[in-house]
């Protein structure tokens, strides 16, 4: 049997190969309408009124919105989005969302009804987030804000948890990326320091970003509650005598207590209260309290 015959006429490889070339076209295409397409869901009914997701370029997503005030103040909040959108693509996610000021148009020709004013600790969500912006930019940062806000809300309300480590509403915990930054070496070291010297925390932010920072912060936590744990168990064992062994590990268990309640409550040890060592973990607290 010939080639030609074998493959069904003047159907040959160079036909089925475009045929598969088409389809996996096809697939890409369908995989970048998926982003676009998931965009309303990942940000919410408010910020999706405020933006239209105009294309896809590799793992960019080109989003348009109606003023430079806005697109600037969503550029800031673009990380909460990337993790919103990218645990709904699953395996193909977004690097990067690049706003742009553009036409958007209503989807209807009625006027879009003025959304119910924010309650009052979701109000100071808001405006936490527009500090230091003030002047023209003010008012269109502020608007930006609040339908953040009831983004992360409506999230919430779909069951969707706060992260454990940067608190944004997730349906994975600890959220994706956050996951990524627990893994990252940078962050595992930067751990280590804060374990050491806690007031170096805000100081993370620069070369680790706010998700490296916040990653850091509960890996070091995390090391420091299993040794607090430890200590207390040595200080019950070695019994209160002032010239025991147990002294030294007591002195040593309200020294690594203190850098835990740094971190817990992001302040200089200096600065803190004897209230908040009721942030202790239990076995911890007592011990200290027991030697008052």
């Amino acid at each position: 049997m010939s080639k030609t015959r074998r493959w069904g006429g003047t159907l040959g490889i160079a036909e089925l190969m475009g045929a598969t070339l088409g389809t996996a076209r096809i697939a890409k295409g369908v995989q970048r309408a998926r982003a676009i397409l998931a965009w309303p869901q990942a940000v919410g009914p408010e910020i999706a009124k405020l933006t239209r997701p105009r294309s896809q370029q590799g793992s960019t997503l080109f989003v348009e919105v109606r003023d430079s005030a806005t697109a600037h103040h969503l550029s800031m909040q673009r990380h909460h989005f990337l993790k919103a959108l990218n645990a709904l693509l699953g395996d193909h996610p977004i690097n990067e969302i690049r706003f742009s000021v553009g036409t958007i148009r209503s989807t209807t020709k009625a006027a879009a009804p003025t959304p119910a004013p924010l309650p009052a600790p979701d109000l100071e969500r808001a405006q936490a987030l527009v500090k230091g912006i003030d002047g023209e930019l003010l008012p269109a940062a502020l608007r930006a804000a609040e339908a953040i806000t009831r983004a992360r809300k409506w999230r919430e309300q779909q069951g969707w948890r706060p992260c454990p480590v940067c608190n944004e509403a997730s349906k994975e915990q600890p959220c994706r990326a956050c996951t990524l930054s627990l893994e990252d070496p940078n962050v595992k070291r930067a751990a280590k320091l804060l374990m050491r010297l806690p007031e170096r925390l805000p100081t993370l932010s620069g070369p680790l970003g706010d998700s490296g920072m916040n990653a850091a912060r509960t890996l070091a936590l995390e090391e420091l509650k299993s040794q607090l744990d430890l200590l207390a168990l040595e200080c019950v064992r070695s019994g209160p005598k002032p010239d025991s062994v147990g002294q030294g590990y007591r002195e040593f268990l309200l020294q690594q207590a203190e850098i835990y309640l740094s971190l817990t409550f992001r302040k200089p040890r200096v600065q803190l209260l004897p209230s908040e060592r009721a942030a202790l973990p239990e076995r911890t607290r007592n011990v200290l309290n027991s030697g008052r």
